[in-house]
């Protein structure tokens, strides 16, 4: 079985390379970048599994790289993990609104992130059986 392809974004390198070592750790294909239009790129030339993303990010943020992807045909069943500092409601509510299936807060620890990881491919590998 071919593993699953993760892309990350985050304009901080330490938490792209963090949370990459972490990934590949635990056998998943990862891919960073660190801007939301590089990402939307990649997205459009080779579909991931899921993606983790930040909002706040210069140009294009985290919110409107999951509403370009959930506007999609091809692209709208990836599950989009959001992870952000930001933990009040209203981000939680535009991360729904923009289709985010997830939500983490930084910092998050790695068995959380993982936790969430495997419960959305688990949720992939079931829909498509």
């Amino acid at each position: 079985m071919a593993s699953k392809r993760i892309i990350i974004v985050d304009d901080d390198p330490g938490i792209v390379e963090l949370f990459q070592d972490i990934l590949e750790g635990k056998g998943y294909e990862v891919q960073t970048f660190h801007r939301g239009w590089e990402a939307l790129q990649a997205v459009s030339r080779q579909r991931p599994d899921l993606m983790i993303l930040d909002i706040m990010m210069p140009r294009v943020n985290g919110y409107e790289v999951c509403q370009i992807m959930k506007e999609n045909p091809k692209t709208k069943q990836i599950p989009v993990i959001f992870l952000t500092a930001l933990s009040h409601q209203e981000a939680l509510r535009l991360a729904a609104e923009g289709g985010a299936d997830d939500f983490l807060v930084k910092p998050c620890t790695p068995e959380r992130l993982i936790r969430h990881v495997e419960r959305h491919l688990s949720m992939l590998k079931t829909e498509e059986e």
